[in-house]
């Protein structure tokens, strides 16, 4: 008995990564949606993270506000 070889048996429990659909360039809405919430996630950093990333506060505060 040899072993099987099938590769489409594969393929149903190994999926390409990233999904096909998700290869292509991400939309502009897509894009500006990731932008705010790195946005939101940089304003709830403390000043001492800040800092490690060389950014004051202020203008932290002042890309968060952003909306373009």
């Amino acid at each position: 008995m040899g072993v099987q070889t099938d590769t489409s048996l594969s393929t149903a429990f190994f999926p390409r990564f990233p999904p096909e659909a998700m290869r292509r360039a991400p939309s502009r809405a897509l894009r500006w949606f990731d932008r705010q919430r790195q946005r939101a996630a940089l304003a709830e950093l403390d000043d001492r993270l800040l800092s490690d990333i060389g950014v004051s506060r202020a203008a932290a505060e002042a890309e968060a506000r952003r909306w373009n």
